[in-house]
């Protein structure tokens, strides 16, 4: 299966998009009344469009294939650390460590008592636990960007002096 897929993936996700795009777009052209779609305020009446259920293919494949990708990228992922144990080391080395990291980050995060943003947590019911969550991923974000930024520039330093 791996050997199929890496010599013709790119034709199968071609293939099942061009598909897919082919049964959204039959289903919303034969499903379409009164040309909902070719009117000019189509956009304002996105809820009314919506309700007649002419997307729901388009929501439904989408689905799927996510599923679909996720499940593969889980057993191709896992089934790759099993076989190959001493090459993944060093991803579950930085996966283990990224996942310290939020704890740290998590743990340490200040809950927001004033403000604007505390009616805004009210709001959308935001609980304390989930605001330092919230805290610690965006803390982690800014962290391994800063950490991409600087391997792109000496990856990039190393390539000038080579």
């Amino acid at each position: 299966m791996y050997k199929l897929l890496t010599k013709n993936g790119q034709l199968f996700a071609v293939v099942v998009g061009a598909i897919s795009t082919l049964i959204v777009l039959v289903t919303i052209m034969t499903n379409s009344n009164k040309g909902l779609l070719d009117m000019d305020d189509a956009a304002k009446r996105s809820g009314e469009i919506a309700s007649t259920g002419i997307l729901d293919a388009a929501t439904t494949i989408t689905m799927f294939l996510l599923i679909v990708a996720v499940a593969a990228m889980l057993i191709f992922g896992i089934l790759h650390l099993v076989t190959n144990i001493k090459g993944s080391l060093k991803w579950i080395i930085a996966i283990v460590g990224a996942l310290a990291l939020f704890m740290v980050f998590k743990n340490t995060a200040d809950h927001e008592a004033t403000g604007n943003i505390v009616e805004t947590m009210r709001k959308f019911n935001v609980s304390e636990s989930l605001s330092k969550g919230i805290s610690g991923s965006i803390k982690l974000t800014g962290l391994l960007l800063i950490f991409a930024l600087g391997s792109m520039l000496v990856m990039e330093l190393m390539n000038l002096f080579k």
